[in-house]
């Protein structure tokens, strides 16, 4: 009985002091911030991203944009906060692994849920998956893994849903916009839609020439833009970080050193 009443206070202690860690926010000049979880890059923007923002991570292979992702998932889940990481095209597992190899046990923190999407090719389904982990989770962080995968099937078909519709006419032919209209519309509806979830997310994209995305449309849209370089020096990676825009934030800009290493990425030197 006195074991059985030990344990119950125990439990009752845990969740009172998850409470206290996820009640624990940083507030700078009156906005709510949500840490990065990127040793080094909260203090470059004020102590974290703007509270429900969308966040744009652009990057070309080998920056370490998976990582980075994942480090920010793994921030919240530590301090009891649920993230979801939404991908098309890496395996949960593969995910997983690759975070264990610089000391990140994502499944250990039982606060971290990897969605694969296949052979969904209808955007509003996969909205509406989205919002029922969300809200089933009560998920406070989100990563989308990439853009680029949504954008393709927003113009690839005719009604992507998020208020952006065809004209239909009798004969059951459709009529659409110019597919940079189409994606334009469907990014802009998406950002909306997700800060109403109530969760700061991070979108992925693949770095295209000068452009940050594919579209060259979602970093006007989103609320904040980190870029991750790579650059062989010698026999060296040279990785860096460099904060495009972060919106209701003063930056210490500048482009920043970064080094993957035992815990993650974290900043080295300006």
């Amino acid at each position: 009985m006195k074991k059985t009443l030990k344990k119950k206070v125990e439990k009752k202690k845990i969740k009172e002091d998850e409470k206290k860690i996820v009640e624990t926010k940083v507030i700078e000049n009156g906005i709510e911030r949500i840490s990065t979880g990127i040793e080094g890059l909260d203090e470059i923007i004020e102590g974290g991203y703007p509270k429900n923002s969308v966040i744009l991570v652009s990057g070309g292979p080998g920056t370490g944009k998976t990582l980075f992702c994942l480090q920010y998932l793994y921030n919240g889940a530590k301090n009891g906060e649920f993230g979801i990481y939404l991908t098309f095209e890496e395996e949960p597992k593969d995910l997983k692994d690759a975070a264990k190899r610089v000391g990140i046990d994502l499944e250990a923190t039982n606060k971290v849920k990897i969605i694969k999407i296949e052979n969904i090719v209808d955007v509003p389904q996969i909205i509406k998956i989205l919002e029922e982990e969300i809200k089933k989770n009560d998920a406070k962080r989100l990563v989308i893994d990439s853009i680029s995968s949504l954008e393709i099937l927003a113009s690839t078909f005719p009604s992507v849903g998020l208020d952006v519709s065809p004209i239909k006419l009798k004969e059951g032919y459709v009529i659409t916009p110019q597919k940079e209209a189409i994606i334009r519309k469907f990014l802009y509806n998406l950002v909306k839609y997700l800060r109403s979830l109530k969760v700061t997310t991070i979108l992925t994209s693949e770095a295209q020439n000068e452009k940050y995305s594919r579209s060259g449309v979602i970093e006007f849209i989103a609320d904040g833009v980190i870029k991750l370089s790579a650059e062989a020096v010698g026999n060296v990676l040279e990785r860096n970080l460099f904060v495009v825009k972060m919106r209701k934030t003063k930056i210490e800009g500048g482009s920043y050193r970064i080094s993957i290493e035992k815990g993650g990425i974290r900043i080295v030197e300006r």
